[in-house]
This record gives C-alpha cells, structure tokens and sequence, in this order.
C-alpha cells in the first residue's frame, strides 16, 4: 500500500490497467487508437484527448458510448456544451477546457481535501456554480486516459477520492436523519427508501476512500460487488464495516414485509454510519439543527393548518402554529433525533421535506 496513494494498486499500475480495459473496450468495437485520434482531431483540433467514464473503469458494455474529454493550451470562454460525434454507428462525445481551467480546478481539489469536512462539502455542492470543468467533467479528467495508455492527472487521485468521499458522507449522514425522522413517525416504507439511500452512499464514499471514485451512480452497486469480491481494503477498520454495510444490504429489501414493521432499522443504521466515518478518518459527533426556511415558516391565517415561506407551504393538520417547529435542542447529535415525540418528528419530516425548514447534519471531527 502506498500512503499517499488510495488505491491498492501504483498509480503505474492502475493505469496499466485502466489502459487494458480500453484497449478490450476498442477491440470489442472494432476500432483502433489510431482511427480514433484522427476522427477527433477533424472533428474538434489538437489537444490533449482522453477517454473517460465506463470503459477507464471496465463497465462498459455494448451500447456504451464514447465520453472523450480534450485540453488545449488555450483559453475557452463561457459555460461547455459537448460535440456529439457519429460516426460508422459509433457515438463519440467530448468536451474541451482549457490547461489554466483544469490546473485551477485541480488547485482547488487539493484545497478542499486539506480543509476541514464542513469546508470541504460545501466546496463540493456549490462547484458547479462557479467552476469549469464541472465536478463531474473534474473527476473524469483525474481518472481519464489517453490513447497510448498514460494518465496525466492520476496524481490528483488522493484530493480526488477525499473529497468525493466526504461529500459522500455528508449526504449519507443527511439520509440517515431523514430514516430515523421517519422511524420515529411511523413510516414503515419511507424509512426504507431512506435505509436505501444511505447504503448507496456509504458504498460511494468507501469506494471512493478505496481510490474507486465515479460520479455515475447507477454503477454503484456493481462497482460496491467487485469491491467486496476482491477484498482491498485499506484498513482492518474499512473491512469491518463493508462486511456489516454487505450485511445491512442483502437485509434491506426484507424490512418492507408487513412482519418488519416494528423492527428498528436506525440503531443499526447509526452504527453503520459512524463505522464508515470512523474508517475513513472521520471521529466525533453528528451535530444536528433545524431551522426554519428564510422566509418563513409563518401560519397562512391564524389557527390554519398550513404554514407558507417564500417558496413552499406545508400542511400540518392539527397543529398549533402560535408555537414554532419542534427544533432540536442547540448541540443536538443525530440519536436525539429518535427520542422526539412520534407526532413532532412527524412535523419535523413533513416541513423538512416540503422546504418550509431545513435540517442540516454535519458529521464533526
């Protein structure tokens, strides 16, 4: 194992072999590097090119198609659009930045992973608002490889696989308030959703810890298998809890039976949670906080069973809306969410998802 490397593999070698499952994807098709690199330097000019997405990882199947990405010496302008590309039956697409947006873009990578959590999440959330290449396109270039088999960003795997993994967390933690939310309210299939939600993505984020990091998430759950199947796990830590996340999911389906619905799932949740957390590095408390929405909450008319903000309303039959939302008290973990009243995290789950407040979990180191 290389220390500043997440990936069990040299970055030689995962190279090696991410240019072996694109030299099997091309055959598979017919095509070769060559006609390849022609057909795009018509189409588009010179620059760095590099195929990205399902065939680096060796998912691609059949009717995958091409996802190229190019980078040129110079500047580009404005938000991307990708050149779509038909030829002899075959798809291509790519997109094009520039070497100062992808040096920025990497800059910020490694900013964000040295930051803490919090920092770090909300760098990834609002990327996209302000950055080019998009997170996504920014993950690829890190993972991308040309046509003659190198990998000219592969070092940035390390900042990569840490943010993309912290942002994972944070979403499963979000998740698993929400199940614990409804738990507690009675829902005996909303919790499921949510039981599914947080395994999808404490897979994402112990894959990418693993140096396994690809934002398409319908691969997931095949990527999590292969992941189990050959065991590479950093750390005695990190096994233990895939072996119980493997456990929980072979399980989940079965909580929907009617015979289930009095079995808690959030304990066991919780724990998993903070087995990931603790795997990749992360020890401390959950903070949790509702607030309201700006805006609002406010009752529509006095005594009315419907509470308005800017932008949403949300009906709570039967509530006394003189007094505000239940919030959870200041310095809140995420366990005290089980210990509200079944009919105040009911009001809770209810406003948090019609927008009228927000619950905001922050896993603290």
């Amino acid at each position: 194992m290389h220390p500043d490397f997440p990936h069990h593999l040299t970055p030689l070698d995962l190279a090696a072999l991410r240019h072996s499952r694109v030299e099997k994807f091309l055959s598979s098709r017919g095509l070769s590097p060559d006609w390849l690199t022609g057909i795009m330097k018509d189409q588009v000019g010179d620059g760095l090119l590099m195929l990205t997405s399902s065939p680096v990882h060796g998912l691609a199947n059949a009717t995958s198609d091409f996802d190229f990405i190019r980078i040129q010496p110079e500047p580009i302008g404005g938000p991307r659009i990708s050149t779509k590309i038909f030829e002899q039956g075959h798809h291509l697409e790519v997109v094009s930045f520039s070497e100062a947006e992808v040096t920025a873009n990497l800059a910020e990578l490694r900013r964000l992973a040295a930051a803490p959590f919090s920092t770090t999440v909300d760098g990834f959330r609002s990327w996209d608002k302000t950055r080019e290449p998009r997170r996504k396109q920014t993950e690829r270039i890190v993972n991308g490889i040309t046509l003659d088999g190198s990998a000219p960003f592969l070092d940035a795997l390390p900042s990569l696989s840490t943010v993309w993994a912290r942002a994972a967390l944070q979403t499963a933690a979000e998740q698993t308030a929400h199940l614990v939310l409804a738990e507690r309210a009675g829902e005996t299939r909303g919790r499921v959703g949510y039981a599914f939600n947080v395994l999808l993505h404490l897979m994402d984020a112990l894959l990418s810890h693993h140096g396994d990091v690809y934002t398409t998430r319908k691969w997931y759950v095949l990527r999590w298998t292969r992941m189990v199947r050959d065991g590479d796990w950093r750390t005695p830590a990190a096994r233990r809890a895939a072996e119980t996340l493997e456990g929980l999911r072979k399980d989940v389906a079965a909580a929907l039976s009617p015979e289930a619905a009095g079995e808690p799932l959030g304990p066991a949740y919780q724990a998993l949670l903070r087995d990931v957390l603790e795997a990749v590095g992360h020890q401390g408390r959950i903070a949790v906080t509702l607030e309201p929405a700006p805006g609002g909450p406010a009752p529509f008319l006095p005594g009315a069973s419907m509470l308005v903000s800017a932008e949403s309303a949300v009906l709570l039959p039967g509530r006394d809306h003189t007094r505000q939302l239940p919030l959870t008290a200041p310095g809140a973990e995420l366990p005290d969410l089980a210990g509200l009243a079944p009919e105040d995290a009911a009001v809770v789950l209810r406003a948090v998802r019609a927008g009228a407040a927000r619950l905001t979990v922050v896993p603290e180191s």
